[in-house]
């Protein structure tokens, strides 16, 4: 059962040369499709959980003119969600994941905003990963493991993959499907912990590209194909 879903949307930045448009106006589009691909969940009912992959951790040492052009966006996307019907009329509660203390002061003040007013929300949820990293989230969840043994909160017999999950960013659905648009095929560290069973699909449109027919194609492929978990 497709229950999580996760998204890398990559190719925003060979659109832009494709198509002839600034970087900013690629970017502009990507984060439309975004809301786009968001809205097209809804026609999937069984599905409750959306990841997207945002922002890397790596990403953040690009040149200061581009992160500049991303920042500016997300500073504006943020505050369309409380304005939106989006999250509050379809129930979405969105959620961030990454190093969110890497961003600079005011997103994150907008991030904390947009979480507070969809915190209540409960028929589907959204994750946004930003400034993330999955070998880092894996790292920063041992460090916290140390901390509650050091402080005898927890007892390391207890431990195991499930309750691992709890000392990760944020303990959400295991994706089942994860999509990366633009052709490229593999997962640049995205969701390490939490992708060791998911199906992949690589769709060769790049993001702003990637079209409702699209997400079917990926869906119905994933429904026809066999999960044995290893078994």
């Amino acid at each position: 059962m497709l229950n999580s879903v996760a998204f890398i949307p990559d190719g925003n930045r060979r659109y832009a040369a494709k198509a002839g448009i600034s970087l900013l106006q690629s970017y502009q589009t990507g984060t439309k499709k975004a809301w786009e691909v968001m809205s097209w969940l809804n026609q999937y009912p069984k599905i409750k959980t959306g990841t997207f992959y945002t922002l890397s951790l790596e990403n953040l040492s690009r040149n200061k003119l581009e992160l500049k052009i991303l920042f500016s966006v997300f500073e504006r996307e943020l505050d369309r969600v409380i304005k939106s019907e989006l999250f509050s009329v379809d129930d979405l509660k969105l959620k961030f994941i990454g190093k969110i203390n890497s961003l600079p002061e005011k997103l994150k003040q907008k991030i904390a905003k947009a979480e507070e007013f969809t915190e209540n929300n409960k028929s589907k949820t959204i994750n946004l990963a930003l400034g993330y990293n999955g070998q880092t989230e894996i790292v920063d969840a041992a460090k916290k493991i140390a901390l509650d043994f050091n402080e005898h909160k927890l007892d390391l017999n207890s431990l195991n993959e499930n309750s691992f999950k709890k000392y990760l960013y944020s303990d959400f659905s295991n994706p089942d499907l994860i999509i990366r648009t633009s052709g490229t095929q593999r997962l640049s560290g995205f969701l390490t912990y939490q992708s060791s069973y998911s199906e992949l699909y690589f769709s060769d449109s790049f993001w702003p590209e990637f079209s409702k027919q699209d997400l079917n194609k990926a869906v119905t492929e994933f429904d026809e194909r066999e999960r044995r978990f290893g078994k």
